[in-house]
């Protein structure tokens, strides 16, 4: 399976960081429990993509079951753990400040170092990130398939011509 490359994540990565940054936003408590909701399922939304993931083409798969189906609701939580971790030592004044970008800079790490380029999260839910197919990739085979119509064969009544 073709892993998806590291500068695709990190915009689908931009785009959810916008929309989560957009629900913190959101008055008291419900920001903050819908930025952390959205964060852990967030991979199990929209067709088992994210909001960013589902706009750049790109989806998680889960490595536990044959053939590959993308990643549930508790694998997306899993995955995101990490995460969420990172947003709520954010909350935390000055300390959490510090410890939040390297919580992330620990995943970033981990996934550029990975040769399937899994990040923390990914490694504990066993879960990859790969392109996802385009719908118009899917009907291409079916063209290729169609019979050659300059070939006439030998056994056409216009092969007997000459």
């Amino acid at each position: 399976m073709q892993r998806a490359d590291l500068i695709t994540r990190a915009v689908a990565g931009l785009v959810d960081l916008l929309l989560i940054i957009g629900l913190t936003r959101l008055p008291d408590v419900i920001g903050f429990l819908s930025a952390s909701g959205y964060i852990l399922i967030r991979d199990g939304l929209f067709g088992h993509r994210s909001v960013g993931k589902k706009l750049i083409g790109l989806r998680v798969i889960s490595l536990e079951e044959e053939p590959r189906p993308a990643a549930t609701y508790r694998d997306s939580i899993i995955r995101n753990v990490p995460i969420v971790l990172a947003y709520f030592l954010f909350l935390i004044p000055y300390v959490g400040w510090i410890l939040c970008p390297l919580v992330l800079v620990a995943e970033g790490m981990t996934a550029l170092g990975d040769r399937a380029g899994m990040r923390i999260g990914d490694m504990l839910a066993r879960t990859q990130v790969v392109p996802d197919a385009p719908v118009g990739e899917e009907k291409k085979p079916a063209q290729d398939q169609r019979p050659d119509v300059t070939s006439t064969g030998t056994s056409g009544p216009l092969d007997t011509q000459q």
